[in-house]
């Protein structure tokens, strides 16, 4: 069989300028989550930032293990290197067509019986497999499939990621909402100078990444805005575009704004693939959510929050005179 899934690439941009995206990919078939005995369990995995700045944390697969997979809130499957399957045992049961930015290839599909991740447990997972190359500096990458109905809070200078139960609140503030597109993509509305835009929220992109729809209104609206051409963007699939970096102005995105920011604005096919060409829209990666000290992704209440190192330090202040 052939199961359609979408993959964000590698970016790679001017000399001195180097830049990162991850995956994103519709949802496979469905995943069996095993709850802990009593209440829903929190797990706080092992994380750090890897060479990108992208949140990593400790996976056990099969039983095997450990493996440092990025935590990836732009990928809505899991990914396995290549090289690990016969040692996991995870047998190939079909084809996934991935359709990454700069272009589409068809890769294994891989089925594996156990993925544990902290206090988390999924079973009959089935993972894309990507070349070796196409993750060269980890072992696989954590989609959203693995945290389907969970709240995800990303500590930066802790380095921690939690997973808990969702909260359900009873009314989600306006400011936090967030949208679910394609099944497990988070999406807010922000504001990025006087341009409206959709925003997806990121951890497995290193910097944010911006549709040419985005562009244009941009250099309408901020014609001054820096901007450097010839960024290249090598993708997973082996096909080579071209974008251009711009120099943001300030960014809101509801919990937050952001004030020094960059994007590579690129005509990619991923956009049209999210049916997001016609409206501009760009993807908020690392370079921009690592200024906060923390945020939070509950896919289950679909709540975004955020809280500033400013902030953090403002409570202190009162707390201590």
């Amino acid at each position: 069989m052939t199961i359609h899934f979408t993959r964000r690439t590698m970016l790679g941009a001017l000399p001195a300028l180097g830049f990162a995206g991850a995956a994103v990919a519709q949802t496979p078939a469905h995943q069996a989550a095993i709850p802990a005995e009593g209440a829903a369990p929190i797990a706080t995995l092992d994380a750090w930032l890897d060479l990108y700045g992208r949140p990593t944390a400790k996976v056990m697969l099969n039983g095997r293990g450990p493996f440092e997979f990025m935590v990836d809130t732009g990928s809505t499957v899991t990914v396995i290197a290549e090289r690990h399957l016969a040692a996991i045992g995870a047998p190939i049961v079909g084809k996934a067509t991935v359709a990454g930015t700069t272009g589409m290839a068809e890769t294994p599909l891989a089925l594996v019986d156990l993925v544990e991740t902290g206090a988390m447990k999924n079973k009959g997972m089935r993972v894309c497999v990507l070349p070796n190359a196409g993750v060269a500096n980890m072992d696989g990458i954590l989609g959203a499939d693995a945290f389907i109905g969970k709240r995800l809070e990303f500590d930066i200078p802790g380095k921690t990621v939690k997973v808990e139960g969702s909260r359900h609140p009873i009314r989600v503030a306006p400011r936090s909402q967030i949208r679910v597109r394609n099944g497990l993509l988070a999406e807010i509305d922000g504001k990025i100078g006087n341009v409206n835009a959709k925003l997806m929220l990121d951890t497995g992109a290193q910097n944010c990444i911006a549709n040419a729809k985005l562009s244009q209104a941009l250099l309408k609206a901020h014609p001054k805005l820096v901007r450097l051409d010839n960024a290249r963007v090598f993708g997973v699939t082996g096909h080579v575009m071209t974008g251009q970096v711009i120099v943001l102005p300030k960014v809101e995105l509801r919990a937050f704004s952001v004030t020094d920011a960059t994007t590579v604005a690129l005509d990619a096919p991923i956009f049209d693939f999210w049916g997001l060409n016609d409206e501009p829209a760009m993807i908020v990666g690392m370079n921009m959510l690592s200024q906060l000290r923390s945020f939070s992704i509950d896919y289950g209440a679909r709540a975004f929050d955020a809280e500033l190192f400013v902030d953090l330090i403002a409570r202190n202040s009162v707390m201590f005179g």
